[in-house]
């Protein structure tokens, strides 16, 4: 079970090792959000209750539990050098297997890499969220990670035409804002303590086909991690509708902050856009 927010290691040669067994992964925040069949797993690998990152776990053809393990993550030890990091952990996962008689690898076929998505009724179905890091001595947020999130009928409710000018706060656009984490900073129960803020949300003119609106505000983010990582970002929405009718057409936006990562302050971006765009 590897949350797909986590660190950026030396990864081919690695996966190579452990590919054979790869049926099936699961990301997730605790272990009340795991689907049955992914309950078992973890329950028969007896991890306790330690809080857990990344969990390795090796079934044989019937299913039946043979081992598991938690990787040891170590960052600093290695001078938060990816390629040390990815060689130790592939070490790791050598020594899990060891002795095991391994199937034969077939490659699989190259897989098109796809944006994930979100289906339901009426338009836009959802907002994807495209989450950026500039560059930065953990050097393990290069990979860009993109959320989709379906569109509620609160939200669209919340996000009708203004006619002049009111204010949203924070928990209105909840949904959106809790995706706006950097990676592999998630060691609490994986949620956050305090969203809050208000945000400006008024009409914003029109042209030939659409009038818009803008959403602008600062949000301060309060996580439920250890170090009780605290961070704030400037918000702006831009939301438009079809010139006769008050509901939400498309929305593109923008948030940028910078949050406490141990030693560092990672610079991170959000960019919004509604799906399907």
């Amino acid at each position: 079970m590897d949350h797909v927010r986590g660190s950026s290691l030396a990864w081919p040669a690695t996966l190579d090792t452990i590919r054979p067994f790869i049926v099936t992964w699961w990301s997730g925040r605790t272990v009340e959000d795991m689907p049955a069949d992914i309950r078992d797993v973890y329950s028969a690998a007896d991890f306790g209750g330690r809080h857990i990152n990344m969990a390795l776990v090796l079934l044989d053809e019937n299913g039946k539990h043979l081992r598991g393990s938690i990787p040891h993550v170590r960052p600093g030890e290695f001078r938060f050098n990816p390629e040390s990091q990815g060689r130790d952990f592939k070490r790791q996962v050598e020594e899990l297997v060891s002795g095991l008689t391994l199937p034969k690898f077939v490659p699989p076929e190259k897989q098109v890499l796809t944006l994930p998505t979100v289906c339901g009724p009426g338009k836009p179905n959802g907002v994807r969220i495209y989450l950026t890091a500039e560059q930065n001595r953990m050097n393990h947020y290069g990979t860009p990670i993109v959320e989709a999130v379906p569109m509620s009928g609160d939200l669209r409710k919340t996000l009708a035409y203004p006619d002049g000018e009111r204010t949203l706060s924070a928990t209105d656009l909840k949904p959106w804002l809790e995706q706006m984490y950097p990676a592999a900073i998630m060691d609490g129960k994986g949620g956050f303590r305090k969203i809050e803020g208000n945000l400006a949300f008024k009409s914003a003119g029109k042209d030939d086909k659409h009038r818009f609106a803008t959403i602008t505000g600062r949000v301060d983010f309060e996580l439920d991690n250890v170090g009780t990582s605290t961070y704030s970002g400037d918000v702006s929405i831009v939301v438009s509708y079809p010139l006769t009718e008050s509901t939400v057409e498309s929305i593109r936006g923008v948030a940028d902050f910078t949050v406490p990562k141990g030693p560092e302050r990672i610079k991170i971006t959000a960019a919004l856009e509604s799906v399907p765009e």
